[in-house]
């Protein structure tokens, strides 16, 4: 054990690699190192008791939110100062992401852009435009699934947040690089900052979850098109090195690939690890390659 730790304290953090450790040490390694991160995308246990592995999913409310405010601090050491930190909270607890957040200002995180993460969305016919292809009938339109939950006080989840923070709250990110064509073109050339077909797509993201027919290899995925549209909200720059601090089967590694950047991940579930190298290495094909809506 202690050649082991002796090992890990003198080696030197290597990009495109997942390293099985917990986070807030690895956070500490790579602060004595120097090592300085352009993004951070993560979606941390949401304390719901899934079944991780050796990961306790239960924890008291109170050490949840302590262990996450430590998560923030090593972050915020180890993150550029014009950087993003792109937090996805769930909220299953309705108050759990706001104490959440109130945590990570304590750490002196500024709150940016507060970004809603639509999985499943239903539309009523005389909601939808004549124009636009979609209404065909009378029905309402239902796009993407959920989880339903049984209660006659709550109503379905079918949204999760996405936190941006930055350190200023101050820094300019590639809207148009994550954002989408005008459905009008007349608009296009109205204003002077019109100037070419794409606008901001805004912070209500439709990104329905994969429909999977098999057992999951892990309990709480996000799809890959989110960190990927995080990371080009962020702006995409030279030798940019991207960050999950939780990277489970690798969905952020993947992500990074598609668009040509560095990442560098931890992951304490040793057969999670063993599942994203796969995955990345092509061995896995299951939300590798295509688009996720072709598995919808």
């Amino acid at each position: 054990m202690l050649r082991k730790r002796v090992y890990q304290l003198n080696r030197q953090i290597t990009p495109n690699q997942i390293y099985n450790e917990d986070c807030i040490r690895f956070m500490q390694e790579m602060n004595d190192q120097g090592i300085l991160i352009d993004v951070i995308v993560t979606s941390p246990p949401y304390n719901t008791n899934k079944e991780y592995g050796i990961y306790n999913d239960n924890k008291e409310r109170g050490d949840y939110l302590d262990w996450l405010q430590n998560v923030a601090v090593k972050s915020f050491s180890v993150l550029k100062d014009s950087g993003s930190f792109f937090l996805n909270i769930g909220n299953r607890d309705p108050q759990l992401p706001f104490l959440i957040l109130e945590r990570f200002k304590q750490a002196d995180y500024k709150l940016q852009n507060t970004i809603h993460w639509i999985k499943s969305v239903s539309i009523d016919p005389e909601d939808i435009g004549r124009n636009n292809g979609l209404r065909n009938n009378n029905d309402n339109i239902s796009i993407g699934h959920f989880s339903p939950i049984v209660s006659d006080r709550y109503l379905n989840n079918l949204h999760e947040y996405i936190f941006h923070f930055t350190k200023t709250g101050n820094i300019k990110i590639d809207k148009l690089r994550a954002g989408v064509t005008y459905q009008d073109k007349t608009n296009i050339g109205r204003w002077k900052t019109a100037i070419r077909d794409k606008r901001d797509r805004g912070n209500v993201w439709l990104i329905p979850h994969l429909t999977i027919q098999e057992s999951r290899p892990h309990p709480a995925v996000f799809p890959v098109k989110l960190p990927q549209r995080c990371i080009e909200l962020h702006g995409i720059k030279p030798n940019m090195l991207v960050y999950d601090p939780f990277m489970g089967i690798g969905n952020t590694a993947i992500a990074c690939g598609r668009l040509g950047v560095n990442y560098i991940g931890t992951e304490i579930e040793e057969g999670y690890i063993k599942i994203a190298e796969e995955r990345i290495s092509g061995k896995i094909d299951t939300y590798l390659h295509g688009d996720e809506e072709d598995l919808i």
